[in-house]
C-alpha cells in the first residue's frame, strides 16, 4: 500500500492506494475528499528527496508531469512508502482519458498528401475500338 499524506491550507488527509491505482485516480480521490468544484488538479510532491529506482518512473519533488497520469503506481518504486503531497487547482486543463481498447471514437484521421486518393479525371477516348486504322487486324 502506498500512503499519500495530502496537506492543503492546514487540512491534512491520508489517502491509501494499491499499485493498481494511477495518478489520475489519486487526483479524482483528492477532488472528492476535499469537495473541490474543479475537474482537474496538479499534484505537487513535498517530499524531502525524490524517489528513484532503476527501470521505474521517478517521483520527483515538485509538480508531477501530467503525461504520467494514466500509468499505474506499479511503474514507480512506491511500495510501502509515505509520500507527502499538496495540490493546485487547474480550471483551464482538460485531462486526456485513455479509451479502452476496441472502442473507436475517431471519425477521421490524418492521411498525408502522398497517400490521399485523387479523384480520377475522366479522359476522352480518341480512339475508335471498331476502326481498322486505329486497331488493324493481325
Amino acid at each position: 500500500m502506498i500512503t499519500f499524506i495530502v496537506t492543503k491550507d492546514d487540512v491534512t488527509k491520508t489517502i491509501q492506494f494499491s499499485n493498481e491505482g494511477t495518478l489520475l485516480d489519486l487526483k479524482k480521490e483528492i477532488i472528492n475528499q476535499y469537495d473541490l468544484k474543479c475537474k482537474y488538479i496538479d499534484i505537487i510532491s513535498t517530499n524531502d528527496r525524490p524517489i528513484r529506482s532503476m527501470g521505474k518512473f521517478n517521483f520527483d519533488i515538485g509538480v508531477q508531469p501530467r503525461t504520467l497520469d494514466n500509468y499505474k503506481f506499479d511503474r514507480y518504486n512506491l511500495d510501502d512508502k509515505k509520500i507527502s503531497i499538496t495540490y493546485e487547482i487547474k480550471d483551464d486543463y482538460k485531462p486526456f482519458i485513455k479509451k479502452p481498447s476496441g472502442q473507436t471514437g475517431v471519425k477521421s484521421k490524418y492521411v498525408p498528401v502522398s497517400g490521399q486518393r485523387m479523384n480520377p479525371i475522366e479522359e476522352q477516348s480518341y480512339f475508335d475500338i471498331g476502326s481498322e486504322t486505329d486497331f488493324p487486324s493481325l
